[in-house]
């Protein structure tokens, strides 16, 4: 990651977006195939939530760690 502190670079937006979303779905689709349910809007909308969730949760750690991956620190300066 080399993002600083409360900033997102595109190749952190975009790889952290497609893996946490691709997670979720995949899970959740696995989820539904195991239990035998059919594909509908009431067997999809959590898995869709999830993955969401998943996102949204990976962007908000990106622009709370800076490019040292430390949590809610700001930039090292260095002298």
């Amino acid at each position: 990651m080399k993002s600083k502190f409360l900033t997102i670079d595109w190749k952190d937006l975009s790889r952290g977006l497609l893996i946490a979303f691709l997670t979720a779905i995949l899970t959740g689709v696995i989820n539904i195939l195991d239990s035998g349910a059919v594909f509908t809007w009431e067997t999809l909308k959590p898995v869709l939530i999830a993955a969401i969730s998943a996102a949204l949760s990976y962007l908000l750690k990106c622009l709370a760690t800076n490019s040292q991956d430390q949590m809610f620190k700001r930039e090292p300066t260095f002298a």
